[in-house]
C-alpha cells in the first residue's frame, strides 16, 4: 500500500510535466505553421492534420506514452530528474531565431530545395548525408543547426520524443540485466540528447558519444558534462576494435540512411560488441505498425525530405538484425517509435 502510494506520488506530477511540455510544444508547432501561413505563397507551411479521427487516435497515444514514462520514473528504470529541462534559457532565446528558420525551412520545402549545403563544412561525410534533412538549414553540419536541432525534433513531436527515446531504456533493461559497470557506445548521438538520459541510467565504466557531424559533435561535448569520450565516427565504419563494448545503441538514425548503410551499421556493431553484448535502437514505426498512421508515414519524408524514410517502413529490420548475427531479437513499438533488442550470439 504505502509503494503504490509513493509511485502515485511521483507519476502525477511526472506526467503533469509531461502534458505541459506537450502543450508548449503544440504552441510553437502552430506558431511555426500560422507564421508561414501568412508568408503563402512564398513558402509552404508544414502539414497540419485535421482529420478528426487521427487527432483523437494521435492524442490518446501521446497521453499513453507519457504515463508509461511516469511509470518508468516511479519504478526506478531512469531517474526523475531526466525530466528537468537541459536548458531553459536556450529554449527561450533560441525560439525566436527558430521562427526564423522555420520560414527557410518553409522556403525549401516549397522550391524542393534538398542540397543547400555549404560543401567546406562536409569534409569527408558520406555523400547520402550530403543534403538538408528535414529541409533544415546547413543539414546537420553547422553550429547553427546543431543549436536548434532538439528544440525542432521535439517540436514535430510535441514533446514526445524525450519519453520514446527513454523507453529504449526500459526495453534494454527488461532484456538485459548488466551485473556490473559496461562500456557504451551510443552510434548517431548528433547533439547528445539522449546521452543525458542513458548516462542517469545506466552503471558505465566507459560511455563514447559518437557522430559523423563534427559541430553536431561539438555542442555534444559543450553540453554533456562528465565521463563520456566524443569521436568522430560513422556507424558502418567504426573506429573500435572486435568486441569492446557491452551495449551499442541509436536512436533515430537507421530511417536517415540508405538500407545498404543501415546492413552495414548493424554488423558494425556486432562486430564491436563483446560476447552476449546488446545492440538496441530507437527509431519510426513502420508500415502496418499502427495501420491508422499509414498515411502519414507516407506523407512525412515528402513534407520533411527523408530520401530513405519510405524503404526503411518496408524494411525487415529483425531479418537483418537476425542476418548479422544476433539472438533474441525483440521489437515493440509506441506511439511514433520502434525498439528492437539483440544480443550477440558469439
Amino acid at each position: 500500500m504505502h509503494n503504490a502510494l509513493m509511485k502515485q506520488l511521483i507519476e502525477r506530477p511526472v506526467l503533469s510535466v509531461n502534458l505541459a511540455k506537450t502543450l508548449l510544444y503544440t504552441f510553437e508547432y502552430r506558431a511555426i505553421y500560422y507564421l508561414s501561413r501568412s508568408f503563402a505563397p512564398f513558402v509552404k507551411p508544414p502539414h497540419r492534420e485535421r482529420r478528426k479521427e487521427l487527432i483523437e487516435h494521435l492524442r490518446n497515444k501521446v497521453i499513453e506514452i507519457h504515463k508509461i514514462d511516469a511509470e518508468n520514473i516511479a519504478n526506478d528504470v531512469y531517474p526523475i530528474d531526466v525530466i528537468i529541462p537541459k536548458a531553459s534559457g536556450d529554449h527561450v532565446r533560441n525560439f525566436p531565431k527558430l521562427l526564423l528558420d522555420s520560414l527557410r525551412i518553409s522556403r525549401r520545402r516549397k522550391l524542393n530545395v534538398k542540397n543547400e549545403i555549404n560543401e567546406e563544412d562536409l569534409g569527408d561525410v558520406p555523400d547520402y548525408l550530403n543534403r538538408n534533412y528535414h529541409f533544415q538549414t546547413d543539414g546537420y553540419f553547422s553550429t547553427d543547426s546543431a543549436k536548434l536541432y532538439e528544440q525542432q525534433v521535439e517540436i514535430l513531436f510535441s514533446g514526445t520524443a524525450a519519453p520514446m527515446r527513454r523507453r529504449l531504456i526500459q526495453k534494454i533493461k527488461e532484456a538485459s540485466k548488466f551485473s556490473k559497470p559496461i562500456r557504451i557506445l551510443e552510434v548517431g548521438a548528433g547533439v547528445g540528447t539522449a546521452s543525458f538520459d542513458f548516462a542517469k541510467s545506466f552503471k558505465y565504466s566507459s560511455y563514447v558519444v559518437s557522430d559523423v557531424s563534427s559541430p553536431y559533435l561539438e555542442v555534444a561535448k559543450n553540453r554533456l558534462k562528465g565521463r563520456f569520450e566524443f569521436v568522430r565516427a560513422k556507424g558502418e565504419d567504426l573506429p573500435f576494435k572486435d568486441g569492446e563494448f557491452d551495449l551499442v545503441f541509436s536512436v533515430y538514425l537507421f530511417h536517415e540512411l540508405p538500407r545498404s548503410v543501415r546492413e552495414k551499421v548493424i554488423k558494425e556493431a556486432y562486430r564491436v560488441l563483446k560476447k552476449d553484448g546488446m545492440m538496441a535502437i530507437c527509431d519510426s514505426i513502420q508500415k502496418d505498425d499502427d495501420p491508422l498512421l499509414n498515411e502519414v508515414l507516407e506523407g512525412f519524408p515528402l513534407d520533411y525530405h527523408e530520401p530513405f524514410y519510405k524503404d526503411y517502413t518496408l524494411w525487415d529490420a529483425s531479418k537483418s538484425i537476425d542476418d548479422a548475427g544476433f539472438r533474441d531479437i525483440q521489437s515493440d513499438h509506441k506511439l511514433l517509435s520502434k525498439y528492437w533488442t539483440a544480443k550477440k550470439r558469439e
